[in-house]
């Protein structure tokens, strides 16, 4: 007898445990690491799986062996324990596979339970008959496809107790089974059993029950069942059948079922199986480029199979800590000879040992994979079954250090706030390093990498294992990534894994950038290559402008769906109330303002527009107009020797003091040509600038031409002079200022909150309905 959390006297039972008479496995990595033999479903002998439920506090013990009860009538000798068995049963319509548990029966039920497993009716016409107390496993685990509404449906009817708790399942499989069950009544399953057909149910209610659904010997009695206390397994049973039953325990893990599968390896390999080693290769990086470049033997894969005996003694956390050390410090060491030019190259010579690395956590991704697919089952028939509850997605936005590299930190930041006072929980910042305290979630960096050509600046490379730990824990119905960055690979590997949709942003030229800053065309299509790949395997990207559109179509980038998702900008920190008269005559003695708000680095086109300005000083015939340039970066020192005193630096402005200072300026100038988009250009229109910005048709969307402000030409002076000049008319620029703010008005955080969530809820529908994928599981149970 054991007590439960309130002292009461209760009796516990795992109504789901499984010894080696079950037969071969369907632990389906330890499987296809057989070669030519099959390990077996379990290696516990069935004593061994007695003491352990009786050493996790079981009062009573039973064996739900499949398709067997020969390991369950060797311990029939214990006064505490019953015979169960495990049968799968066909849905002779459709083929849908059901497993049942049944408990208390004899030899002779077992035969006639075998006789009548190809129609799930004519069985649970037997177990009704014959009395015998039966409980729907993993409800909604469906083999060798999906369940579905009508699936459910029918199982409703037919069985009156369900596993709600089931030890090797995800836990958003067992909510929803128990959801499912508790939300039906009498009247529901009259009306179902009518409309397929089926004689109305002896059950009125659906109970629920918990079982541990062990293979590997270890984690017996952790789910389990709950009754009032019981002095004997046929009051238990009596109890069970009445539904007076509570399920209780832990759900499923990758963790527990990569122990699982270890213990399993190891059992075989001590039985004299052999092993392989090309699973390994298809569990890693789920990217054919990478994935083709993985020899058949690898030495990771080598060292993992020969460490198996080892790692089959270890606990669960124990064979985490040793397959994640060792693919940590194989990242880190493949890491380490890169310099500070472009990492996409520097890689290229360690591209073998990277991805070596990931063989030793193939097994947690390819189980955190299968768990996601069955989460994403489980979503699409919540889905199905209750379409007038749709909620506004779930969605992770990893950030690659965007807030000190390529200042994409502050639009994402806006967009979270506003969600958070609106819906709090639904949207949610991640970046990798240091945890600031600020509400954003950090994952560890277990490395870093260099950011190309800007010394002392590192992006954080995470762990790939954690980023799945964070994505499968979130429950993120979607993921953003905003950069292709470290985080941004890692989350798009996590969700191509996991069977979530990730939505790539596409906020810079990246091959452009790479151009600009190190004068290497052959650098540059590397970049761009790499992005590209990157991009294709997003489910949708989202660009600033429909412009963006067919630049990167017009460049050969194969991307099925696109978005285009539109700034957001605080219209009431940007505004042309900042305007502050003592900070104008700060910035530049009563001179006509020209603001340039950004990185300081060549990249942006900073040379192109001090040549104009140059130029426009000189031409003047008097000195009344002065350059702002408000953001620091690697080109800042060479563009201070070049203006000298022409021009006003005041290093990074975020927030108010950024606000006032676009708002005290007359004339935005954004020469950046690497950009798609610039979320400056949205702030300076809010704050009533109008912007003479370089670029083609991109700028055109951004700007309104004559509207709002100017479009020039790169590496046209005289455009860029004759624009600014013309907007030195203070009814111009007063006039276009205002047009400008009108427009900003439109662009709310509160608006681009709203496209955001629309657009994540377009992709996880179209990513659901595409989602065909045949389960490389045959079971778990």
């Amino acid at each position: 007898m054991t007590y439960g959390a309130d002292r009461e006297r209760v009796t516990r039972v795992d109504l789901h445990l499984h010894s080696h008479a079950s037969g071969t496995a369907s632990n389906w990595w330890v499987r296809g690491l057989g070669a030519g033999t099959e390990a077996r479903e379990s290696y516990t002998p069935p004593e061994e799986a007695y003491r352990m439920a009786k050493r996790s506090g079981m009062r009573f013990v039973t064996l739900t062996d499949h398709e067997t009860i020969d390991g369950a009538l060797t311990l029939v000798h214990h006064p505490d324990f019953f015979i169960g068995e495990e049968v799968s049963a066909l849905f002779p319509e459709d083929g849908a596979c059901a497993d049942v548990l049944v408990y208390g029966l004899a030899p002779g039920d077992h035969e006639e339970l075998q006789a009548r497993r190809g129609n799930i009716y004519e069985l649970v016409d037997y177990l009704r008959e014959a009395g015998l107390v039966h409980v729907l496993a993993h409800p909604i685990y469906g083999m060798p496809r999906a369940v579905d509404r009508e699936q459910v449906e029918k199982r409703l009817v037919l069985f009156g107790l369900w596993e709600f708790v089931n030890g090797s399942r995800p836990a958003e499989q067992n909510r929803l089974a128990r959801e499912i069950a508790t939300r039906t009544g009498a009247a529901d399953l009259r009306q179902l059993a009518a409309r397929h057909g089926l004689p109305a149910p002896p059950h009125r209610r659906i109970a629920g029950t918990g079982g541990s659904d062990d293979h590997g010997g270890v984690y017996g009695g952790e789910a389990h069942t709950v009754a009032s206390e019981v002095g004997s397994p046929q009051e238990f049973l009596a109890a069970l059948a009445a539904g007076e039953v509570r399920p209780a325990g832990k759900d499923g893990t990758a963790g527990r079922l990569v122990h699982t599968g270890f213990r399993i390896a190891g059992e075989a390999l001590r039985e004299g199986h052999s092993l392989k080693t090309p699973l390994l290769k298809d569990l890693a990086l789920n990217v054919p480029l990478l994935r083709n470049l993985v020899p058949g033997k690898t030495e990771a894969g080598e060292q993992l199979l020969g460490r198996i005996p080892f790692l089959a003694r270890l606990g669960e956390s124990g064979i985490r800590s040793t397959l994640a050390g060792r693919y940590e410090e194989g990242l880190s060491g493949a890491l380490r000879g890169t310099g500070s030019g472009f990492p996409a190259v520097d890689l290229l010579g360690s591209l073998g040992d990277l991805i070596d690395s990931h063989l030793y956590i193939a097994p947690y991704v390819a189980v955190q994979g299968y768990f996601g697919r069955e989460r994403q089952k489980a979503r699409m028939l919540r889905r199905d079954l209750y379409p007038g509850e749709r909620n506004k997605p779930k969605i992770g936005v990893f950030l690659d250090g965007t807030d000190t590299v390529e200042g994409l930190d502050a639009p994402y930041r806006g967009l979270w706030a506003t969600a958070e006072e609106r819906s709090p929980g639904r949207v949610r910042l991640v970046r990798c390093g240091p945890d600031c305290g600020d509400g954003v979630r950090s994952l560890r960096a277990v490395a870093e990498l260099p950011v190309p050509f800007c010394e002392g600046l590192k992006l954080g490379v995470p762990s790939l294992l954690d980023v799945m730990d964070h994505v499968a824990e979130e429950g993120y119905d979607s993921l953003h990534v905003a950069t292709p960055g470290p985080l941004g690979l890692a989350a798009l590997a996590a969700g191509v894994a996991l069977g979530v949709p990730v939505v790539g942003a596409y906020h810079a030229e990246f091959g452009d950038y790479a151009r600009s800053i190190s004068g290497d065309a052959f650098v540059a299509e590397i970049v761009d290559a790499a992005a590209r790949q990157f991009y294709e395997r997003c489910s949708a990207v989202a660009v600033p402008l429909q412009a963006t559109v067919l630049a990167l179509r017009s460049r050969g980038y194969r991307v099925e769906r696109y978005e285009v998702l539109k700034a957001g900008v605080d219209t009431e920190l940007f505004s042309p109330a900042r305007r502050d008269a003592g900070l104008r005559g700060f910035l530049g003695g009563g001179r006509h303002l020209l603001l340039y708000a950004g990185r300081v680095g060549q990249e942006e086109g900073l040379d192109l527009l001090a040549d104009s300005y140059l130029e426009l000083r000189r031409r003047r015939e008097r000195d009344d107009v002065h350059l702002v340039i408000a953001g620091d970066g690697p080109y800042r020192k060479k563009l201070e020797a070049r203006l000298g005193g022409t021009a006003t630096f005041t290093g990074t402005l975020e927030g108010a003091a950024l606000a006032r200072t676009l708002a005290s300026c007359d004339v935005l100038v954004y020469p950046a040509l690497t950009d798609a988009t610039s979320q400056v250009v949205v702030e300076a229109q809010a704050s009533g600038l109008p912007a003479v910005v370089y670029g083609t048709r991109e700028a055109g969307e951004l700007v309104r031409p004559g509207v709002t402000g100017f479009v020039v030409v790169p590496g046209d002076k005289e455009g860029f002079i004759y624009r600014v000049e013309g907007l030195m008319n203070p009814k111009v620029r007063d006039r276009m200022g205002r047009a400008a703010r009108e427009r900003a008005a439109n662009l709310s955080w509160a608006s681009a909150l709203e496209e955001l969530s629309a657009l994540h809820t377009r992709v996880s529908k179209i990513h659901a309905s595409s989602e065909t994928q045949p389960d490389h599981v045959s079971r778990t149970a």
